[in-house]
């Protein structure tokens, strides 16, 4: 009888089980970073992660995505120094970034509102993004598989993460921008 319960709630729409997915290699994170009337973009080249997503029920989604510190740029080897250091992330105590997703809600076809936890420097903040979907279907590489991909932004505020150095010559609101491409197994 347990067993019969377990298939047709598996089979009932909205009850499928979400799948996991593999963060695509061109995912990025980017931050702007405001210093003296421009800013200084700041890449993190790397992800990893963890993600459950069912394409049939966006908002049960659950992901933890991660980012390396140690690899952050900006393209010039001295400000690289610099971000990776103790004011600013501090890459040799904290080596990674994290995100946890705690809600996904729809705001339209084609939006989301994103709501999670962010980890950096070993604070734990809650944080809130608006997602763009810039794909959500079959890959274009393997039509077997389902492809999700994402614009996300929003705006992070560094010092309550404990990161004061340069401010306020040094932005301390800094917006974010994260392009997440995820495909099925």
């Amino acid at each position: 009888m347990r067993a019969c319960l377990a298939l047709v709630l598996v089979l009932l729409p909205g009850f499928a089980p979400a799948a996991s997915w593999h963060l695509d290699p061109s995912s990025t994170v980017s931050v702007s970073v405001p210093w003296r009337g421009t800013s200084v973009a700041v890449r993190f080249p790397e992800l990893s992660g963890q993600i459950e997503f069912d394409e049939r029920a966006p908002a049960r989604a659950r992901a933890v995505i991660a980012a390396d510190t140690t690899r952050a740029t900006t393209g010039v080897a001295p400000v690289d120094a610099l971000v990776r250091g103790a004011g600013y992330l501090d890459a040799a105590e904290y080596p990674t970034v994290t995100f946890r997703l705690d809600q996904l809600v729809q705001t339209s076809k084609s939006t989301a509102d994103v709501t999670g936890r962010l980890t950096l420097r070993g604070v734990t903040r809650p944080v809130s993004f608006r997602a763009k979907v810039f794909r959500y279907g079959p890959d274009p590489a393997d039509p077997s598989r389902f492809a999700a991909g994402f614009d996300i932004s929003g705006a992070i505020d560094r010092t309550q993460f404990g990161s004061t150095a340069g401010a306020p010559e040094v932005g301390v609101v800094l917006p974010v921008a994260i392009h997440l491409l995820m495909t099925s197994d």
